[in-house]
């Protein structure tokens, strides 16, 4: 039976057909400043249903999700603080005790979840030198340029820009980006590698001084590290479409002349109540918050199968312990199933 999926970046369904015989998967992992909270893990769960359907169809998997723990900046136009070294100050602690110490939490409710991980869970700060290598390609085909303020991608050097987002670049209001680098060529030029102040908590030698990495170079070097210059999936959420997938596709282009990969498999929205989950409004949610409301992190899985992943998904408590109770339900019956199982193969065996 054929597989299909639907792809953004041809928007449309497609017949799976995979480059080879093991499928190669990369997923944007989390950025690991603070508590995962549960519109993050929809797209984790929205992953784990991808590996399994692909594991059922008979697929062998090699599948790569990062942890960015440096490099992903407050604003997606290359603006403000790390979130990392940010979260440092406000602690006042190591950046990498912070990252350590939310990655641990991380993958403890990857476990709660019963997600299963991928092959390879790779973090931004150990491939530094990947990262290097990458920019340094990209500059030597002519992509990337320096500036003052570190090194930029020149998209007027693309066939086509954007290409995943329907957005067009003339469009876009970019005055407030011309004036953080007048340097810059384009206004919507992006940052591969940054020069790191005085100050700056998280920095290292390169060909262009102490600096530290743009968000979207890690992946694209990470990508090409495990599975190569193309391979079959990308996945994350659709927050992930304007921004950093269309600048890996363009860094790809720009180092190999290839998108990196066929498919491209975004998952919607969770909304809280009708809106969006914000900090003011007190409603970002972990899943331990969850467990405080009496609430099953599997119910919280099974509360995400509510609805298509392409779909926004809204987030009530009244929705939720609808779940739990669900999924009480159906332990009850499995378990009820169980026993009557063995009670037959004790009968049999007399």
């Amino acid at each position: 039976m054929d597989l299909r999926i639907y792809n953004t970046l041809s928007r449309k369904k497609e017949i799976f057909t995979p480059i080879n015989d093991v499928v190669r998967i990369y997923s944007c992992g989390p950025t690991v400043y603070s508590y995962a909270h549960i519109g993050n893990f929809r797209a984790y769960v929205f992953m784990d249903t991808l590996r399994r359907v692909l594991k059922y169809n008979g697929y062998k998997l090699k599948h790569a999700m990062n942890i960015t723990d440096v490099g992903h900046l407050e604003s997606d136009a290359d603006e403000g603080e790390d979130k990392i070294a940010k979260a440092a100050k406000k602690e006042n602690k190591d950046p990498y005790e912070i990252a350590a110490y939310y990655t641990n939490i991380f993958l403890k409710d990857f476990e709660k979840l019963n997600i299963d991980k991928p092959e390879v869970i790779c973090k931004a700060t150990d491939h530094i030198q990947e990262m290097i290598e990458y920019v340094s390609d990209i500059v030597k085909n002519g992509y990337g340029y320096e500036t003052s303020r570190g090194i930029y991608f020149d998209i007027s050097k693309l066939d086509k820009y954007p290409i995943l987002s329907d957005r067009k670049v003339d469009e876009q209001i970019a005055g407030a980006r011309v004036e953080i680098d007048k340097e810059k060529r384009n206004p919507e030029d992006f940052a591969l590698w940054i020069k790191a102040p005085e100050k700056h908590l998280m920095k290292w030698e390169s060909p262009w001084g102490l600096c530290y990495p743009g968000w979207h170079i890690e992946c694209s070097a990470m990508s090409n590290k495990y599975l190569g210059e193309q391979f079959d999936i990308h996945t994350g959420g659709i927050d992930h479409i304007p921004t950093h997938h269309e600048n890996e596709i363009a860094q790809s282009k720009g180092r190999c002349g290839k998108i990196p990969a066929r498919y491209w498999m975004h998952c919607n929205f969770l909304t809280v109540d009708g809106g969006k989950m914000s900090k003011s409004l007190g409603n970002i949610y972990t899943l331990d918050t969850l467990k405080e409301k009496g609430i099953e992190p599997l119910a919280y899985k099974l509360f995400c199968f509510s609805s298509h992943y392409r779909n926004k998904l809204n987030f009530t408590f009244e929705g939720a312990i609808a779940s739990n109770t669900s999924l009480i339900r159906l332990k009850d019956g499995y378990q009820k199933h169980l026993n009557r199982n063995r009670k037959s193969r004790k009968k049999h065996n007399r």
